[in-house]
């Protein structure tokens, strides 16, 4: 290949690559008493609530105690429970 083809192809690639990056587009935030909080932070607090309340579920109808590594099966449950909320929020779901 020439190597003004080259350049050609490279210029193509990083214009492709970078034409998701907007500058006014930023991360979505949310109001809270005056202050702008990343959504992001609310779904991983929602998550982790929504992980407690399961957890004492799971306590009440003694399942938690057949878990093999209950440490980390409440982590993955606040993790997919704030995906959740953030597929919520954004529309995906």
């Amino acid at each position: 290949m020439p190597p003004r083809a080259i350049r050609s192809v490279a210029v193509l690639a990083s214009v492709l690559a970078l034409s998701g990056c907007s500058a006014a587009g930023g991360a979505p935030a949310v109001p809270i008493f005056g202050s702008f909080f990343p959504a992001w932070i609310i779904c991983a607090v929602g998550g982790i609530i929504l992980a407690v309340i399961i957890r004492a579920l799971l306590i009440a109808l003694r399942i938690d105690e057949h878990l093999p590594a209950p440490p980390l099966v409440y982590l993955c449950l606040a993790i997919s429970c704030g995906i959740g909320f953030w597929m919520i929020w954004s529309g995906a779901a």
